[in-house]
């Protein structure tokens, strides 16, 4: 025997309800349109995931965007696809963290140093430095411009 459905009469519980029936439909619509792209593309959803998540941190960076390591492995792979040959290869024969991989990488995409401090929650100055750090494990000279140096490699 079915239980009988309670009423709410609270407005804020009903506003709520009425604003995640909403939401559903439009995440079933945006779930359908994704998969209509991913089929007409032939890019699977880690790829279409890295690509947007690259227009986002391009367009609107907030922290958090990439949320794990595989995510930043797909960004990588996208960032190379993107912008020619494997950064990663290039940049073997040098010793970095994860971390500096990462500004490198959102160097070659030509992601702005404030763009990065907002990805990275940290202050534009601390990107700065970060990218004098790597400046010098290069070896570059001071005239050296880093950003062109990555994006050249």
């Amino acid at each position: 025997m079915s239980k009988p459905i309670i009423e709410n009469t609270n407005p804020a519980q009903k506003e709520w309800n009425a604003y995640l029936v909403s939401r559903n439909k439009q995440l079933t619509k945006e779930l359908k349109e994704f998969r209509t792209v991913s089929t007409i593309t032939g890019c699977s959803s880690a790829q279409l995931l890295a690509m947007s998540q690259l227009y986002r941190i391009q367009t609107s960076p907030a922290y958090g965007i990439i949320r794990d390591e595989q995510e930043w492995n797909n960004l990588f792979a996208m960032i190379d696809a993107l912008y020619g040959n494997s950064l990663a290869a290039s940049l073997q024969k040098y010793t970095f963290t994860l971390q500096e991989l990462k500004v490198c990488y959102l160097i070659r995409a030509r992601i702005k140093n404030n763009s990065i401090a907002i990805l990275f929650n940290i202050t534009t100055q601390s990107v700065i430095k970060a990218k004098q750090r790597l400046k010098q494990k290069f070896g570059l000279m001071i005239t050296d411009k880093f950003d062109v140096f990555i994006q050249q490699l």
